[in-house]
C-alpha cells in the first residue's frame, strides 16, 4: 500500500483502471486507524459530482496517472457512502465485499512464459566549476482554502442534584 505522502501527491491526478481506461479524478483520501491511506474517492461524471470509493491497496503511479487494480465498471458501481464522515465498519465491509481481493497489475506479458527485463545503470560523478545560468527570486504567497470538517467536541458539565436529608429529618442550616 502506498504511503501517505505519495497518495497526497496523487490528489487531482487521473485514475485509470487495470486496463488503462480512465475512471475519474482522485479526490478525497480516507485513512485507516493507523493513519495510513486505505481508500480514495474517485470523482466521476460530467462535473465530477459523483464520488466512488476505491481501495488504495495495489494502486501505483502510471506515468502522470494513478492505476488501480479494478475495472471502471467496479469503480462506478461501488456502493455509495457518505464522503463527509468516517466510514463505519459496515461500510468498510460492504466496500471490501464489492471489490474483493485486488488483482495484481503486471506489465508486459502474463502466463507461464512471462518475460521481465532487468537493467542496471552506472552513474559517474564529475565536479566542475559552477557557472551562473540565471537569476531567480523566491516569493511567498499565502493561499487560503476554506475547508468544512466535522470534529468531535467534548465538554464537562457540572450539575447540582438535590437529595432529601437522611432519616427524613429537616435540617435548618442556621441552627447547625
Amino acid at each position: 500500500m502506498p504511503d501517505l505522502d505519495t497518495v497526497l501527491a496523487w490528489r487531482g491526478k487521473t485514475v485509470v483502471d487495470r486496463e488503462g481506461e480512465k475512471a475519474g479524478t482522485l479526490g478525497a483520501l480516507y485513512l485507516d486507524e493507523n493513519d495510513r491511506p486505505a481508500y480514495a474517492g474517485v470523482q466521476t461524471g460530467l462535473f465530477k459530482r459523483r464520488e466512488s470509493m476505491v481501495p488504495l491497496d495495489g494502486a501505483r503511479p502510471l506515468g502522470d496517472d494513478v492505476q488501480v487494480p479494478y475495472t471502471v465498471e467496479e469503480i462506478h458501481s461501488a456502493p455509495h457512502v457518505d464522503a463527509d464522515v468516517n466510514l463505519t465498519d459496515e461500510e468498510q465491509d460492504t466496500l471490501a465485499s464489492h471489490y474483493g481481493e485486488p488483482t495484481q497489475i503486471l506489465s508486459g506479458d502474463e502466463g507461464p512464459e512471462a518475460e521481465m527485463v532487468r537493467s542496471e545503470e552506472e552513474v559517474s560523478f564529475d565536479v566542475a566549476p559552477a557557472k551562473p545560468r540565471e537569476r531567480v527570486r523566491l516569493r511567498k504567497h499565502t493561499v487560503v482554502e476554506h475547508v468544512e470538517k466535522t470534529v468531535p467536541v467534548r465538554r464537562e458539565e457540572v450539575r447540582l442534584e438535590h437529595e432529601p436529608p437522611p432519616d427524613g429529618k429537616i435540617v435548618d442550616v442556621k441552627d447547625g
